[in-house]
Parts: structure tokens; sequence; C-alpha cells
């Protein structure tokens, strides 16, 4: 079974278990080298207030879930307890089904404040925010590069426009570039902490925090049901 495919299975079975659990799929990864890493995404309705905090919650072939993440995170409108009983039912779902027969790592959390996107229409709330966006192929009118930093300008359909940080030669000024959905290898949105590098009250200086890529907990036993 492809990608794509195993993609579409794992996110017809969590969809209809993350809306009874009062949440949305926001999107699935499928990470493959050594033992494969199933990485659903999940995050508040559309209009639900912001409540728990971010988190990562493995679990095992069989559904064991593995511990929480602890460091603290801002709210990102899913509890510790939704990504914990998705991560459950979703795990036993998929074995039931018996839609990954190879051993897996399954992880159910929060996109975080670095969100990925999956669809050029999450990108809309965003605009005027800054992404980070990796092209399948270079750009025609960037001569070899695919990889890009700039600020969403508009989403159209399936056509992201954004302004890039940079311009493709010295003496020209940075242009919106627009891009087709289907031409984005991958997009996350890029989370600028306050510049707190000013002189603060009491006379102290604080220093520019920079956002750390999320590290999940592993947790439990994985599954090799190929022995079974």
């Amino acid at each position: 079974m492809s990608m794509h495919p195993l993609r579409d299975a794992v996110a017809a079975i969590a969809t209809p278990l993350a809306d009874a659990l009062g949440i949305a799929l926001w999107g699935i990864e499928i990470l493959v080298g050594g033992r494969m890493v199933v990485r659903v995404y999940v995050d508040a309705k559309p209009g639900a207030p912001l409540a728990g905090a971010e988190l990562s919650a493995p679990t095992d072939l069989t559904g064991q879930t593995g511990r929480a993440d602890d460091e603290a995170a801002a709210p990102e409108g899913v509890t510790i307890d939704q990504c914990a009983r998705l991560s459950r039912q979703l795990g036993l779902a998929l074995e039931v089904e018996d839609v990954i027969r190879d051993a897996y790592v399954l992880e159910v959390s929060s996109p975080g404040l670095e969100r990925p996107f999956f669809e050029a229409a999450q990108m809309a709330p965003y605009a005027g925010r800054t992404i980070e966006l990796t092209l399948a192929l270079p750009h025609p009118e960037w001569p070899g590069r695919r990889k890009f930093r700039g600020d969403i300008v508009r989403v159209e359909g399936d056509t992201l426009t954004f302004l890039p940080d940079a311009a493709p030669s010295p003496d020209a000024a940075p242009a919106p570039l627009s891009v087709a959905w289907e031409d984005v290898k991958k997009a996350h949105l890029v989370h600028i902490f306050p510049d707190t590098t000013r002189p603060q009250p009491g006379g102290k200086t604080g220093q520019r925090k920079k956002a750390q890529p999320k590290k999940p907990a592993r947790g439990g036993a994985p599954h090799d049901d190929t022995t079974d």
C-alpha cells in the first residue's frame, strides 16, 4: 500500500473518532525509515474555544498509550485527555481493520505553534503570518531554489500567494509569489516570539526565544504483527 492510500485509510477511521470527541482531524503524516511512524494531528473544531495544552500521546499498534509530552506549550484547543482517548481508540480500530500490517508507532498530537499544513485552505486564516515551504521542484522564477520563507498574502482555491523574505536577484525587490498547492511538498507556520531584547521595566533585558521543534514522547512497546 502506497503512502497516499494509507493516509486516506487512516483518515477515514480517525475522522469520525475525532468528531465524536469534539475535535477535528488536522492532518496525517506517515514517516518511513526503520519503524514506521503514523503521526495524527488534531485540532479544535472551527469556533471552539481554546483549551488544554500541546501534547503528544504515542501508542503502539495495540492502542496502548505512552506518556504525554510534559513540556509546557501554548493552548491549541485540544486537551491531553482528548488526544489520549483518540490515540487508544484509533490504535484499536487500526488493528481491528488490519490497516497496517507492518510494525509501527502511532502518535496523536495537536499541530503545535509551528503547525504543518496539509491543504491550501488551512492557510487562509493565517494570512499575514510567516511560513516556510518547500516545493517539489524549483520555482521557474527562482532557478534552483525550492525552499522559501515569507508571509502569506492570500489563498485562492488551491493557489497560495506569499511574499518571500528575499528577491531572486540582488537588484530586485521582493515580490509576491504564487504557487499551486500540488507543487508544495511541505509547509508549516513559523511562530515568531515577541522581541524581548529591548530593555524591560527595572532595567532588565530579555532574550529573543526561538521556537524549538516538538519532540513527541515515545511510549509503549510497538507490536509487530508480522510475527503473529
